[in-house]
């Protein structure tokens, strides 16, 4: 199951924060694709994901400064 978060215009840690609470509601191999437009947050957020919990990232720009950070649970 894909959860999307829609981070536009929030500067961290909102993204985080967002994307934590989404993470709780899924189960383990479910997803969610976080939407931002802070370049700062790309780092940020796999970052966190990747070191506290494990979990694997991707990153993908769908537009001009648009990317979806893939956060899959472990």
């Amino acid at each position: 199951m894909d959860k999307f978060v829609d981070a536009l215009g929030e500067m961290c840690p909102i993204p985080i924060i967002k994307a934590e609470k989404a993470l709780r509601k899924l189960g383990p191999k479910d997803t969610v694709v976080l939407e931002t437009d802070h370049s700062c947050s790309i780092q940020s957020v796999t970052k966190h994901f990747e070191e506290k919990y494990n979990y694997s990232c991707s990153i993908e720009e769908i537009d001009v400064g648009i990317w979806h950070i893939k956060i899959t649970k472990a």
